[in-house]
């Protein structure tokens, strides 16, 4: 390596390698500089006394902009300062990883990559650091290194620490969680630190990145999830510090999953430097209510190791010409395509075909339980489980009740549990099986929709108390100071609640049967709305029984689920002043919503990580109380939009609600993530940010599924499948047990699961609140949307994407006249007891002519198809992997 040094010293050099439509990639080396560069990123390490400060360029036009640099902290550390930076607080087992580096060489590799090498030392502990930099790309993979000194190793923390080259706040902010003091969120919980002493434990990885962009000056450092995964080191001590108490939820303690936790950091109010400082590395942290990650500056935060040798790896992401505020959709992508799209196609995800799981929840959820204090039935209704149907108003009605105990009586049309919205899964599944009594169950729910009982302005109730026959407003009354959930009565309107139940009524009537009653019930609401658009394009979240607008959470992302039903009924109507509505609200999201992720909604203050409204950031990360409700609602809302108008803008903002929405998803496969397989689940918002598995995830497979369709974006067409299929991985089944899909089921029994898992920053199989926000949505909403959308698998041989979607894995797909080749497998394989019976898919096709083609599976010819009456052709799978042309 000296001899290398040497030689570039001597000649001055500069190593090229050039590849045809991209800039140079290069290096130069002299005496106390290395400068590296690929046209897009320039890094420069430069010795000095003190140590290698480490500089990131990013090129603005024909001049470099300096991003981001390596933390240099002061001789003597404030007081006021982030003392999780104070590594001198225990030298002997805090490290900041740049501040240790002493000595640098370059290797060359391939002439495709450059690595620079660093090393150095803090007492008798080594620690190096690895910079590559790759032709072509917009970000450099660092690595760091330590050689634990001590017998059991010991540590506090090991980071990597930079500072983002913007004085104060950036415009944009994003981390997977928030930070906030005691008194700002007034939840008085105990034992709470403030928010300076708090960071973002690996418990919030779904996505995982810190995101800064101001103006067109961009930085992103990215996790590298593999290695979290290959590199883990157990420690016996680690991930047990919790000032939440285990309870009947919590699933057993597995030694080997307990390791040292990575994780990441922001302040931008740091006491130790104007800029921003973002880090990341190993560090444990206490967790607290509700969600808080915490750290102590004391020897109390050292913890065992199981090994001397640690490392870490990830992505600094470096620009200075971005369109302000959209960093972010190239760091959702860039996650999937690195981590996401590998597990979707490696690991199985459930252990049946769609239709198994189908046939298990309708065994259960509409008969009466076998099992004490669940679906208990309801004196003076048939027992029919967790679904209610009876006569109201003359007319057959039904749906699903609440699961919860004191509240089993309640059916509810509600930003979460929603009937109207699995109407129309009852419709599809009725069609695909072939089943009258479901398609019955479909009309039940819509007839109950529409016994609601309606104001003079077409508001209505959308809650009924079956016990006593009485139609609540809503299950929550903020204008009367009721910030809470589960109310029996209200005296004000939720404005979300019934925008939302409107625009899946009109989807069912778009989608399943032209009933006319669903539009004339709504056209008096719809109507109304169109009067409560403000000047800026907002729309009141509350109004009273009075119909006064109250103020309260007015400008939050709230109106998204209103010009969700506005563009729908424009789609049903072609009535213009739907349209027109839909727009005015577009353009409040648009200006003041989706430039800064402003996704504030209800479910920040209601439910468990209760707030006081005026809450709106962290001052420590100067973050938005972010929620995903709203993106949902966003997402379709500009879906339909665009399809009124076809107009490009739409689809552009839709895509950048989709993208952020996704940072909600789990990308990987944690392996610290044990009480079930969490990929392609949700959390709920950046506040109650431990939850994977959330029910939320069968909502947003329509739009993920839509957006990949009309872009041609394979990750997004494989997120919807991802996220359909996680919706019913928590159904208590041997199966999943046996293949490690959900292993530590809980209190509820065969076929039945919880809402969530891991709700409070530790294994746990949690509370199930309700099918339809459950197993049920899971069937119905979840699996129903990927199957109508995509068949079994799916291929759009024009845009290029393809997706086995039920029990199949597609890996590559082409036509040519006269025929279509697809290499596709059984996923069922894979598994530790395969499915062992045959099972029939429909593959979708687009994107091709209309004909006669022969069809080669794998190689091999397997028949002639149809495609000129059909969209797509059956196949068998059989238990062996083969496959037979139906």
């Amino acid at each position: 390596m000296k001899h290398l040094r040497n030689f570039f010293f001597l000649v001055a050099a500069f190593h090229c390698s050039v590849a045809v439509g991209q800039p140079v990639l290069q290096h130069k080396v002299e005496k106390r500089t290395i400068e590296v560069e690929n046209g897009f990123v320039k890094i420069r390490l430069v010795k000095t006394s003190s140590g290698i400060r480490q500089e990131y360029f990013a090129r603005s036009g024909a001049s470099w902009h300096l991003v981001v640099n390596s933390l240099s902290r002061p001789s003597v550390f404030p007081d006021s300062g982030v003392q999780l930076y104070n590594a001198r607080v225990d030298s002997s087992h805090r490290f900041l990883v740049a501040e240790t580096m002493r000595e640098m060489s370059v290797v060359v590799k391939n002439g495709k990559e450059i690595v620079v090498k660093l090393t150095g030392a803090s007492g008798k502990t080594k620690l190096a650091q690895f910079i590559g930099l790759q032709r072509g790309q917009r970000f450099c993979h660092i690595t760091a290194e330590a050689d634990l000194v001590g017998s059991p190793a010991k540590l506090d923390y090991l980071l990597s620490a930079f500072t983002f080259n913007s004085p104060g706040a950036p415009q944009f902010v994003h981390t997977p969680g928030l930070k906030f003091d005691n008194e700002d969120s007034r939840q008085n919980r105990f034992k709470l630190l403030p928010g300076k002493d708090q960071v973002i434990g690996d418990r919030a990885f779904h996505s995982p990145a810190i995101i800064l962009q101001e103006k067109k000056i961009f930085a992103a450092l990215v996790p590298d999830l593999d290695a979290i995964n290959r590199y883990a080191v157990v420690s016996p001590d680690a991930r047990r510090s919790i000032d939440i108490a285990r309870n009947k939820f919590s699933v057993p303690i597995i030694e080997e999953k307990y390791t040292m936790p990575t994780g990441l950091d922001l302040n931008v109010k740091n006491g130790i430097t104007p800029q921003p400082v973002f880090s990341f590395g190993f560090m444990d942290n206490i967790i607290a209510h509700h969600i808080r990650y915490q750290r102590t500056n004391d020897q109390t935060m050292i913890r065992t190791l199981a090994s001397n040798k640690l490392r870490y790896e990830f992505d600094l992401f470096l620009q200075a010409d971005l369109v302000a505020y959209n960093g972010y959709q190239q760091v959702i992508r860039h996650l999937w395509e690195k981590y996401g799209h590998r597990v979707f196609s490696d690991r199985p995800h459930l252990a049946m075909p769609f239709e198994q799981y189908f046939g298990i929840v309708d065994s259960i959820t509409f008969h009466p339980s076998r099992y004490p204090d669940i679906d208990i039935p309801l004196k003076g209704y048939e027992d029919h489980g967790s679904w209610l149907e009876f006569e109201l108003n003359g007319m057959p009605v039904g749906g699903y009740r609440s699961a919860i105990n004191w509240w089993n009586d309640v059916l509810h049309n509600s930003t979460f549990w929603n009937n109207a919205r699995d109407a129309s899964g009852f419709w599809f599944w009725g069609k695909h099986m072939n089943r009258a009594d479901l398609q019955d169950k479909a009309k039940r729910i819509i007839n109950f929709c529409l016994a609601a009982p309606r104001n003079e302005h077409g508001l209505f109730a959308t809650l009924y108390n079956a016990n006593d026959k009485t139609w609540g407003l809503q299950f929550s009354d903020p204008p009367h100071g009721k910030n809470q959930f589960f109310l029996r009565q209200s005296h004000s309107y939720d404005v979300p609640s019934m925008s939302k139940t409107g625009a899946h009524l009109v989807d069912y009537y778009l989608r399943c049967e032209r009933d006319e009653r669903i539009i004339q019930y709504l056209r008096p609401y719809a109507d109304w709305l169109l009067t409560a658009i403000d000047e800026q394009g907002s729309v009141p979240s509350y109004v009273t029984e009075k119909m006064e607008q109250s103020t309260l959470m007015r400008y939050t992302a709230h109106p998204a689920a209103s010009m969700w039903f506005l563009a729908a009924m424009f789609n049903a109507t072609k009535e213009n002043r739907y349209r027109q509505g839909a727009i005015k609200i577009a353009a409040y999201l648009e200006n003041e919503i989706i430039p800064g992720a402003k996704w504030i909604d209800m479910e920040q203050y209601y439910s468990c990580g209760a707030k006081p409204i005026g809450f709106l950031k962290d001052v420590w990360q100067n973050q938005f109380a972010r929620g995903n409700l709203a993106i949902i609602w966003a997402s379709e809302g500009f879906a339909h939009l665009y399809n009124a108008t076809n107009t490009s803008k739409y689809l552009k903002l839709g895509e950048a609600c989709v993208d952020y929405l996704s940072f909600s998803q789990c990308s990987w496969d944690p392996h610290f993530i044990y009480t079930a397989f969490p990929f392609g689940g949700f959390t709920a918002d950046n506040s109650d940010n431990a939850t994977y598995l959330d029910a939320r995830q069968a909502e947003t497979v329509k739009p993920f599924i839509w957006y990949g369709k009309v872009l041609g974006r394979q990750d997004l067409v494989e997120r919807g499948v991802a996220a359909a299929r996680s919706s019913v991985v928590l159904m208590n089944l041997p199966s999943h047990k046996e293949n490690g899909i959900y292993s530590h089921t809980n209190i509820y029994p065969f076929g039945l699961g919880p809402e969530n898992i891991d709700h409070e920053g530790h294994p746990q199989s949690a509370m199930r609140t309700c099918a339809s926000w459950g197993e049920g949505s899971g069937i119905f909403t979840g699996l129903a949307e990927a199957y109508r959308e995509l068949g079994g698998a799916y291929i759009d041989f024009k845009k290029g994407t393809m997706v086995g979607v039920n029990g199949v894995i597609i890996t590559k797909a082409n036509q040519k006249p006269g025929q279509i080749s697809i290499n596709i497998q059984s996923s069922f394989l894979k598994l530790k007891t395969p499915w062992a019976q045959p099972f029939e898919i429909f593959v979708t096709t687009d994107g091709i002519s209309a004909g006669s083609y022969d069809v080669y599976l794998n190689d091999k010819r397997a028949g002639k198809v149809d495609l000129i009456t059909k969209r797509g052709f059956n196949l068998l799978v059989y238990p062996d992997g083969s496959f037979r042309l139906e």
